[in-house]
């Protein structure tokens, strides 16, 4: 270290501006010939010195000679940007900050000096005036983002949001369209740079000025989407749709994400799958594994009395898997996922096709207005977390495996053939006026949602065969789904082309599953098929 350098950054820090002066003036004598970036940062100090002694003018000298040494340094032009603020010299102010900002896009103290500076040119300046110079530089950041130079458009873009801002802080209503135009082409410039909490919350910032408009959303989906955060920022997109001239592009986005989703590599999945190994020390045989399906908590009050009835003191350490439709609703859901709760420890769940459903007339479609069956499949597991549930695999004692098995059902499990509806069926349903779950909304089609679910539970199942092959053993595992894995299980009233989906048989081998539950058939039953023990209590 150099010793100079060193005392004049402790006087510095210890509040004695003078005797830091002398000390860097000392080490650019002494210490920093022909050393360009030494003497540039010693200019640096010595102007940030100058600065706190009240000597602007000799803290803009110092500062220049920063700019001349290292011109692509953002810190001496911040320097002389701030002194020329100081001295009122607003323009040159801006200028300097503006390319400390093209330098350096997201350096908080390089934005808040270029809005000071362009709020102290703009002074007495009209809304009209105000206006014509604020979308100005606008087009300049437009201009500078299609030629790639992204910090010149930050800072473009960062001059005319405070050109308007504080008309918008004093309630001017017109005004408030444009700062969310400005602060979307800011976000964007930000995404362009992977700096997505800066462009997150230049895309909030667009939503409260102009919260009808639905790019602001875009924005926001972005940047939520370059945060990993797949499930908020389809919602996001999901909710711009329906925004007036929004759909054709939102929907183009919910398509991108949509099959992210199942890749559960949000921080929100991560937490969840945190759950995985709470419970793998507890020694096997420590508590006991409940199932049951198709409850239909909604259908009557012996339903809701039967599941309030179930003792409150004798599950208390046991494990309930509920193979779907606990409701047609998702108060309904909540409702019956929450009795069992309190009743067991641990509460695993998969979806049902009546728990899909977006009924007309319902909260689902008139409080929640959910949008698809995905927005309402996210939404039950926030909820499902939020009330202790779980709808992801875990071991729950050593070497013990409860694997939730998410599914819909497939032609194919009918013998048809490929995942496309035949279109002759199509039209015989059609003429027919049938339409198998007809209020499930699947963006992906109802003959592709099936292929969603599956990739959502390979990341599980291969942790699993991970973690079997690494102790060499398959201990025990009990999988569970909503619709039927294999053809010789029968259908009972169901319609067979919607009732099954016969890859989930190989994901059930595929971690050595030797008893899974099934439901959607309302038949109690037991059946052993290639080895795997299928079983049903409706």
């Amino acid at each position: 270290p150099i010793v100079n350098q060193s005392l004049g950054d402790t006087a510095f820090r210890e509040g004695r501006p003078a005797e830091a002066i002398f000390f860097y003036m000392e080490a650019l004598t002494q210490d920093a010939h022909g050393n360009a970036e030494l003497s540039a940062t010693l200019h640096s100090n010595s102007a940030a010195a100058y600065g706190k002694q009240g000597d602007h003018v000799a803290a803009l000298v110092e500062a220049e000679a920063v700019v001349r040494l290292r011109p692509e340094w953002a810190k001496g032009h911040a320097r002389k940007g701030l002194s020329l603020l100081h001295l009122y010299r607003p323009r040159e102010a801006q200028g300097s900050y503006a390319q400390a900002v093209r330098l350096e896009p997201t350096a908080e103290g390089y934005l808040v000096g270029l809005r000071q500076a362009t709020e102290q040119l703009m002074d007495g300046k009209s809304a009209f005036c105000r206006r014509f110079d604020a979308d100005k530089m606008k087009e300049n950041g437009n201009m500078a983002l299609k030629a790639g130079d992204v910090g010149l458009a930050v800072a473009s873009y960062t001059m005319a949001l405070a050109i308007v801002a504080p008309l918008v802080e004093t309630g001017n209503k017109a005004m408030q369209h444009p700062f969310a135009v400005y602060s979307s082409s800011r976000s964007q410039a930000f995404a362009t740079l992977n700096e997505w909490t800066f462009a997150l919350a230049d895309g909030e910032a667009a939503k409260n000025a102009s919260p009808s408009w639905f790019r602001a959303y875009l924005r926001i989906g972005h940047a939520l989407l370059g945060q990993t955060q797949a499930e908020e920022a389809y919602k996001t997109f999901l909710f711009a749709s329906t925004l007036e001239n929004g759909y054709q592009e939102a929907i183009q986005e919910c398509s991108k994400v949509l099959w992210q989703l199942p890749r559960l590599e949000s921080p929100v999945a991560s937490r969840r799958t945190q759950r995985f190994a709470e419970d793998a020390h507890q020694p096997r045989g420590s508590c006991r594994i409940f199932a049951i399906s198709d409850v239909h908590i909604d259908h009557g009050n012996s339903v809701m009395l039967w599941a309030n009835g179930i003792s409150n003191t004798e599950f208390k350490n046991d494990i309930l898997l509920v193979a779907g439709d606990v409701g047609d609703t998702f108060n309904s859901v909540k409702i019956g996922l929450s009795i069992f709760k309190r009743k067991f420890r641990r509460v695993f769940y998969v979806p049902g096709n009546h728990d899909m459903w977006i009924r007309p007339n319902t909260a689902d479609s008139t409080k929640f207005k959910f949008q698809d069956s995905i927005e309402k499949l996210l939404a039950l597991s926030d909820m499902c977390e939020g009330i202790g549930a779980e709808m992801m695999p875990a071991e729950v004692m050593e070497d013990v495996y409860v694997v939730p098995l998410l599914s819909w059902w497939a032609a194919s499990f009918a013998g048809a053939t490929g995942y496309v509806i035949d279109e002759n069926l199509a039209q015989t349903l059609g003429a027919a006026g049938l339409r198998y779950d007809a209020f499930c909304k699947w963006p992906m089609g109802d003959q592709v949602a099936h292929q969603w679910f599956l990739q959502w539970n390979e990341r599980f199942l291969h942790r699993i065969q991970e973690q079997q092959r690494e102790r060499g053993s398959k201990g025990e595992a009990v999988s569970f789904s909503h619709f039927l894995p294999v053809h010789e299980l029968p259908c009972g009233g169901a319609p067979a082309l919607a009732s099954g989906c016969l890859e989930l048989e190989d994901q059930i081998h595929s971690v050595g599953a030797k008893l899974h539950i099934w439901g959607h058939t309302h038949i109690s039953m037991r059946s052993v098929i290639r080895g795997v023990t299928y079983q049903q209590h409706s």
